[in-house]
């Protein structure tokens, strides 16, 4: 039986990959339970393969669910290849070359890309359960950390902007939306407000204490003749 061994790397960063190995009577619906337990996702989205020729453009698709089936009008007009089931095809089906290459995406709205390229054909180890991962470079990426992060980033400035904007919402309605739901407490409300309308000591304040004040001529060290 012969044994494929693929190189799956983050297309984002190279230097993190996954070397499979997997029977070439396998599926690529397995193929893809392998991927997301070797990087450590929960296999909780819609995921597909793509044939890519040597420079990264997709070809064919191979996706997960039924439901994925459909073409949209866009794939319709560029008369697209129908899609099949991951189930339904078997690994050695696609493979055309020595070096085959597939782009594997997972949950399409954030756009996990996995760049794949076949090693070689490997010998069948009787002690293995295929797939298998039979080398492991990198950190695997945390699969919400960045995407929660940048829109939870997103979200507050553009909540901040909107509000500092807006010219019907005083300072208190502000300091209310960034709190809590049920908005800041009145003490820490009262102490932004004190802050916030702390006034700058004017030029104007300056020379009126200056002029009131007895010792100032003393002070600047300035002498005064009462020559004309």
């Amino acid at each position: 039986m012969a044994i494929y061994r693929f190189r799956v790397c983050l297309e984002e960063n190279e230097d993190i990959y996954r070397d499979i190995d997997i029977k070439a009577s396998q599926t690529f619906e397995q193929f893809h339970s392998c991927i997301q337990t070797v990087f450590k996702f929960d296999a909780l989205h819609s995921a597909s393969f793509f044939t890519s020729d040597d420079f990264w453009r997709k070809g064919d698709e191979v996706t997960l669910r039924k439901e994925d089936l459909a073409l949209d009008e866009e794939e319709i007009r560029l008369k697209a290849t129908p899609k099949r089931l991951m189930a339904d095809v078997k690994i050695a089906k696609l493979i055309e070359q020595p070096h085959q290459r597939f782009i594997y995406v997972f949950d399409p709205k954030v756009q996990w890309s996995f760049l794949i390229e076949m090693l070689k054909i490997a010998t069948e180890d009787s002690k293995l359960t295929y797939p298998a991962c039979i080398r492991s470079v990198g950190t695997a990426p945390r699969q919400y950390k960045q995407t929660n992060m940048a829109k939870e980033e997103l979200s507050a400035d553009l909540a901040m902007a909107g509000l500092l904007n807006d010219p019907e919402l005083d300072d208190s309605d502000i300091y209310k939306s960034l709190g809590t739901e049920e908005g800041l407490e009145e003490e820490d409300l009262v102490a932004l407000e004190g802050e916030e309308g702390e006034e700058e000591t004017s030029e104007e304040d300056d020379f009126s204490e200056e002029e009131t004040n007895p010792d100032f001529e003393a002070d600047s060290g300035l002498e005064f003749s009462d020559e004309t």
